[in-house]
């Protein structure tokens, strides 16, 4: 949803205020349904909450066709005995929130009263920053060895879209409803591990 403008500046941070501005059908479609959300809630046809989801790591299951989905599988297939490819280079910034995280800003936007919610407008959940290099140190750090079933094999499909994904987010709004990001990737990992006994080789 805030892909980078080709006629714009570089965008570095995302904020409350950050206007979307889509470069594909599909962060359109997401834009478009947060303003039918807004229009509907607005003219009280329904009571509507909007949350802007980071992505989510480590996402159980198979992978999936997703340009996101390496920043799962990099984790998840080596706990799982499995190889895995990382298609973009070691210190490519991307914004992660884990499975737990993310269900509990939903969560908290379903329950929240309104005046703690606020605007109509969509809320940015908050984002733990992280490189493929850190996240695989992580791995390295609670399941030894692991790391030596990743294979750095850069794909420049997959680089020219995340790359053009914002890494940083300020989310003061989320802040303010109790909602704190990841201490850090080593957490997300613990969590996972926790989690998906089932999925542990």
């Amino acid at each position: 949803m805030f892909g980078q403008d080709p006629a714009g500046p570089l965008l570095r941070t995302v904020g409350g205020d950050t206007l979307p501005r889509p470069q594909s059908s599909y962060g359109s479609q997401k834009f478009v349904g947060e303003m039918l959300v807004a229009e509907y809630s607005r003219r009280n046809y329904i009571r509507g909450r909007s949350v802007r989801l980071m992505t989510v790591s480590v996402r159980a299951g198979a992978p999936s066709a997703a340009a996101s989905s390496f920043l799962s599988g990099i984790i998840r297939e080596p706990f799982a005995g499995l190889r895995s490819v990382c298609p973009v280079p070691k210190e490519t910034p991307v914004a992660l929130s884990s499975p737990s995280n993310t269900i509990e800003g939903i969560l908290r936007a379903a329950v929240s009263d309104e005046t703690s919610w606020g605007s109509r407008t969509a809320m940015n959940l908050p984002a733990l920053t992280a490189t493929p290099r850190e996240m695989v140190e992580a791995l390295e750090e609670v399941a030894p060895g692991s790391a030596t079933l990743i294979d750095w094999e850069l794909d420049d499909e997959v680089i020219d879209i995340v790359t053009t994904w914002p890494a940083h987010f300020s989310t003061k709004r989320a802040e303010a409803l109790g909602l704190q990001t990841n201490a850090s990737f080593r957490e997300i990992v613990e969590d996972y591990v926790g989690s998906r006994k089932e999925a542990i080789a």
